[in-house]
């Protein structure tokens, strides 16, 4: 007979030595729990707690991810619309460099 990779020299359906020994072991070192009326209640409690704790950093993800995705889609489409430039101008791009050559004589150099 084979058991979660051990083999049994006897026949029969005992576990190995060496795994019958862990189990003592482990046996030994908790404590044994008594059934009241109050244990299935405060299981519960303590499972409650910690679906809590998890539903809130959930909570949190969740709205973390709604925030973020609502700033990417405003920064998108705020780049792919051309910004509306107004000029009180009308012309062409010759007039407007001729408008801005100034006629005056340059009175640094003097």
């Amino acid at each position: 007979m084979i058991v979660m990779g051990f083999r049994s020299a006897s026949g029969d359906d005992r576990f190995p030595a060496e795994l019958e020994s862990l189990f003592a072991a482990y046996r030994t070192s908790t404590l044994e729990v008594e059934a009241s009326a109050e244990f299935m209640p405060r299981l519960w409690e303590r499972i409650e707690g910690q679906q809590t704790v998890t539903y809130n950093f959930g909570r949190f993800a969740r709205g973390f991810v709604s925030v973020a995705a609502g700033l990417c889609l405003m920064l998108s489409t705020s780049f792919l619309t051309p910004p509306q430039i107004s000029t009180s101008k009308n012309g062409t791009y010759v007039d407007f460099l001729a408008d801005d050559t100034d006629d005056s004589p340059d009175t640094a150099a003097i």
